[in-house]
């Protein structure tokens, strides 16, 4: 994943993923591909550009809070299933940073017909035939496509393509100063190609660039790996927080503390700095990611033939299973692995945490690149909520949840329904 990772780029069916083009994004593909489009994109996620568009996630938040508060005055329970709020949520989030457009999940009450909100559930398709269609994928690509089949639904393309000409007629074809996603990839279209370096420089030590030509296809295909990652991740994620909290009712008490403290220097205010002024609060999300880590196991497939240390020799396409979850939960590296416990990555705690024992990001050049990204809208919801509440789980909410498995990422069946009650009360 690190030091060797030449012969590591690839995820899976590293020979198949040109063959629609949803997995020709940042996420599936690897080779040149992967790297010139890792190089070219990496600069949206300065922390400058983050700052800058900081307070779209703020306007997002504000909002929330407004839906949750109406919310509650209809509903005598005080219970809201917390993971499919969410999701309304990072919606509206990513749509405003990257697409600069309204996506109105929040607002709208026939969510069922929101065509983002049925966009995302496509995506993540947990039906019985989208768990074949990923699992042969996996196992038989060759057949797969052969047979003509596809992963991700052509209509998930058709709307991502008009949602994408729409941004760009509206924008007369020309950057805006909102600098955001959609201005990067126009002017990728404008140039026709991109330009970086070769992945064999991984293995030479050379400088050799080449170009990637720019069409339809690739932009779509990053379009939809924003908006899927942007959201379902994020929601997800912000969800456990909030469930391991309902559970832990001095670990809450001691956050909402930190809350408090933090409205109290910014004016009541939700700020950019909010990401690096809350480290018990940010202890509790890294503790909740090696819980629930978003994938619970990593795939690299072998891009040349490789000896590893023990001798055992590997040949192009085997694949390597990386097992997130097992490691995060494994007592060698996290004692007492199944507790929740944020200390272990609060102050100096944080220091025995053993390289490559927590990866709920990934490791090496093949890290998320929107981690960073990723943290604004954790962090400012997690600050919407505990400044006005406290959360119980539900009286009919398990202590231990039960993940779909037939989901691309880790997901809790039947959803998480939580108690709000307020400060005031």
């Amino acid at each position: 994943m690190a030091k060797d990772f030449y012969y590591f780029n690839n995820r899976e069916v590293a020979d198949h993923t040109h063959k629609e083009t949803v997995t020709q994004n940042l996420f599936f593909t690897g080779g040149n591909r992967w790297k010139v489009l890792r190089q070219n994109l990496t600069a949206l996620f300065s922390s400058a550009k983050l700052k800058n568009m900081f307070y779209l996630i703020e306007n997002c938040a504000i909002l929330l809070d407004k839906v949750i508060a109406e919310d509650l005055k209809s509903n005598k329970s005080n219970v809201i299933e917390i993971k499919s709020l969410l999701a309304k949520y990072t919606m509206d989030c990513i749509g405003s940073c990257a697409f600069g457009v309204e996506t109105g999940t929040l607002v709208r009450t026939d969510t069922q017909k929101n065509p983002f909100t049925i966009m995302g559930e496509k995506i993540f398709d947990v039906s019985n035939f989208g768990a074949l269609k990923m699992i042969s994928r996996a196992m038989w690509p060759a057949t797969f496509y052969g047979l003509g089949l596809k992963w991700f639904n052509d209509d998930i393309v058709t709307f991502f393509n008009k949602l994408l000409k729409g941004v760009f007629a509206n924008r007369s074809h020309k950057q805006s100063p909102r600098n955001d996603f959609v201005d990067f990839i126009l002017s990728w279209k404008q140039n026709n190609y991109l330009m970086g370096d070769s992945i064999n420089n991984f293995k030479t030590g050379l400088k050799n660039t080449i170009t990637l030509e720019v069409n339809d296809d690739l932009l779509v295909a990053q379009c939809v790996l924003f908006f899927a990652a942007g959201f379902e991740t994020t929601a997800t994620t912000t969800s456990f927080v909030f469930y391991e909290l309902a559970k832990h009712p001095k670990a809450q008490a001691r956050v909402i503390e930190e809350v408090s403290d933090y409205f109290d220097r910014h004016n009541g205010k939700i700020e950019y700095e909010c990401i690096n002024e809350m480290p018990y609060l940010q202890a509790c999300v890294d503790e909740t990611l090696r819980l629930y880590p978003v994938l619970g196991v990593l795939t690299r497939e072998v891009a040349e033939s490789y000896s590893l240390p023990t001798g055992l020799l590997l040949e192009k396409g085997d694949r390597i299973h990386i097992p997130v979850y097992h490691i995060h939960h494994n007592p060698y590296n996290f004692p007492e692995p199944d507790e929740f416990r944020p200390e272990r990555f609060y102050g100096e705690e944080k220091k025995n945490i053993k390289q490559f024992s927590y990866l709920p990001f990934g490791e090496g050049p093949r890290i998320c690149i929107g981690l960073r990204f990723a943290r604004m809208p954790i962090v400012a919801g997690l600050l919407t909520v505990l400044k006005k509440y406290r959360v119980e789980l539900a009286d009919d909410m398990p202590r231990n949840i039960k993940f779909q498995p037939k989901a691309i990422v880790t997901q809790a069946m039947g959803g998480i329904r939580l108690k709000f009650l307020s400060h005031q009360a």
